[in-house]
């Protein structure tokens, strides 16, 4: 049986319960609870998934509140948190704001506190506390603001309310509800701005599950990142400092004169990096494969063909490779192209970026997100640079072969032997000269350092030039590294068809077995209609955020983790 039914379907609990026993879900059981009673769902393994007392929970809000999950009713008195915290800030110890009703919404935030106001506030209840029987604090917090609502009982005794009544009220107030609060701007004798509360709150969605006070655990915690968010402040904080870099990119190219643009993410053929693609089928055409892809570059080096001057993307692309701290198959990345720019203009460009990038977020840090710490790394200009054929020489203490021979691999391997580096499971030329990199001049980049000038073959998208002191083809390229990790890709297109054409055929002889790669035609016609000379530019968002946010893992830049967590968050149940 399709295991989304257990989701989708749960009324049909009497026909799968035999066939999924205690895996069937409790919200598939809180469903049946609802539509038969709580008489008959109690039973069988509810309570091993904790739907007994989620039931019983539910049960006692349902016999005493009309309406669970009411309809928001619009009010020109409703203020946001940071709203109204913004508005009555000059509010003097004492004095209330008689006459002016506000509603406040949020969640409890750790027990309940005394406030009135007329004001309605809305949020999630982040405490309550109680002094006496007949006065109440609840704390609400809405998008990292809180706001304090004091209930007093003697306000609400001309409504006719009971003491009975009012303690239930409080008696039922959970960390995680959402409440609305109305009343008056007030700020009290010790100088906390509350709302004085007129009517008694508003429940607007129950918490059914009780929220834990921490979560500490990182696989509970990832797959529970609804819950992670609410318990773990930090978690929440760094998905707005994820935001806040990509606003920043953004803005920064939009100001430099470039557009913005979405290219496909389904082809007949994934281009532009040397990766495995996923692969899918579409309905349209059943018989033919489609890709996923693995870089946007060469759909946006058309749109550069095509007359645009500058443009780049924020988006997806797809590797069908493992999963480590650092890399994850879905990633996000940001690739911008513009016209007659040189490797040394990317670079100055990248160093300008970046240390505006870095100030702001540590501006951002302090104001915004106090549970992050600002970035340790210092982003001096100019950053350092490490020439690749002369660094690998210099820490081997010999010359590398003539890379364009037909004995560069073989000769590459007596080098491996000579150090005493096992060979890489493919030893193809580009895999044994990546493997170099990562051993020696990699491990050299704990400040932003640049590594330039790779060998051509590591480089077949880029512009190529014979070097004239090491003698090698090199590509006009640059990678930057920082804290050992690489941030940024930036060269000089290659725009001749005819070499593209050589150095996609190169290309072709070093991919591994089981790669789909060939060549691409169309680019290569796209090509002869004039590409201008062009700079060309990408950074991986998730590992940027990674540093900026100090995580070392990516699953803890992303929203709901990596594919692992992901397809584990989808199967567990």
């Amino acid at each position: 049986m399709n295991k989304c039914l257990r989701f989708l379907r749960p009324h049909a609990y009497t026909v799968i319960r035999r066939r999924l026993g205690a895996a069937f879900s409790t919200h598939a059981r809180l469903y049946r609870f609802l539509e038969l009673g709580n008489d008959r769902a109690g039973s069988g393994s509810a309570s091993r998934l904790h739907g007994t007392s989620v039931q019983d929970r539910l049960k006692e809000l349902q016999e005493n509140i009309a309406s669970l999950y009411p309809r928001l009713v619009a009010d020109h008195a409703n203020l946001a948190c940071h709203n109204f915290n913004e508005r009555y800030k000059n509010l003097q110890n004492g004095e209330s704001k008689d006459g002016e009703e506000v509603v406040v919404r949020g969640r409890p935030i750790q027990g309940m506190s005394t406030r009135y106001y007329k004001l309605t506030r809305l949020g999630r209840i982040q405490s309550l506390r109680v002094a006496g029987s007949k006065l109440v604090f609840i704390d609400l917090l809405q998008d990292r603001h809180n706001v304090q609502g004091l209930c007093n009982f003697r306000r609400f005794t001309e409504a006719g309310m009971t003491l009975e009544k009012f303690k239930g009220f409080y008696h039922r107030i959970r960390r995680g509800d959402i409440y609305s609060i109305k009343g008056t701007p007030h700020r009290t004798n010790r100088g906390e701005l509350s709302v004085l509360v007129n009517e008694l709150p508003q429940l607007l969605s129950p918490c059914l599950h009780q929220l834990p006070t921490e979560l500490q655990d990182k696989e509970t915690r990832i797959r529970n990142r609804h819950t992670d968010f609410l318990v773990n402040p930090q978690a929440a904080d760094v998905l707005r400092l994820r935001s806040d870099v990509m606003q920043y990119l953004r803005q920064y190219l939009l100001k430099d004169g470039h557009i913005e643009v979405q290219t496909p993410i389904l082809a007949d053929s994934a281009g532009g990096a040397i990766a495995r693609p996923f692969q899918t089928y579409a309905t349209e055409f059943p018989d033919r494969p489609i890709a996923l892809r693995i870089a946007p570059e060469l759909w946006l080096k058309r749109l550069i063909i095509g007359g645009f001057d500058r443009v780049f993307e924020m988006g997806p692309s797809f590797r069908n490779e493992g999963l480590d701290l650092s890399h994850n198959p879905e990633f996000v990345t940001c690739e911008f192209y513009r016209t007659y720019t040189n490797l040394d203009e990317l670079i100055a460009m990248t160093e300008n970026l970046f240390t505006g990038l870095v100030k702001h977020i540590n501006g951002m840090i302090y104001s915004k997100v106090g549970n992050l710490e600002v970035p340790r790394t210092d982003f001096i200009v100019p950053f350092q640079r490490i020439e690749f054929i002369p660094g690998i020489e210099a820490a081997i203490k010999c010359e590398l072969p003539d890379l364009r021979s037909p004995n560069a691999n073989l000769a590459l391997s007596q080098i491996f032997h000579d150090c005493k580096i096992p060979l890489p499971s493919s030893c193809t030329l580009p895999h044994l000269l990546d493997r170099l990199s990562a051993i020696y001049l990699e491990p050299q980049c704990t400040v932003p350092t640049f590594i330039t000038h790779h060998p051509e073959c590591l480089s077949p998208l880029a512009k190529s030039y014979e070097d004239p002191v090491v003698q090698q083809r090199v590509s006009a390229r640059a990678e930057l590294f920082v804290n050992c990790q690489e941030i940024v890709n930036t060269y000089e297109e290659e725009n001749s068809p005819f070499e593209q054409r050589r150095k996609f055929v190169e290309q072709l002889k070093f991919r591994d077995e089981g790669d789909p790669s060939s060549l691409d035609e169309n680019y290569l016609e796209a090509l002869e209609w004039g590409l201008p000379p062009t700079g060309g530019w990408g950074c991986g968002i998730d590992r940027l955020c990674m540093l900026m946010s100090g995580t070392k893992r990516i699953g803890d830049v992303l929203s709901f983790g990596t594919l692992r967590n992901v397809v584990a968050l989808r199967t567990r149940h």
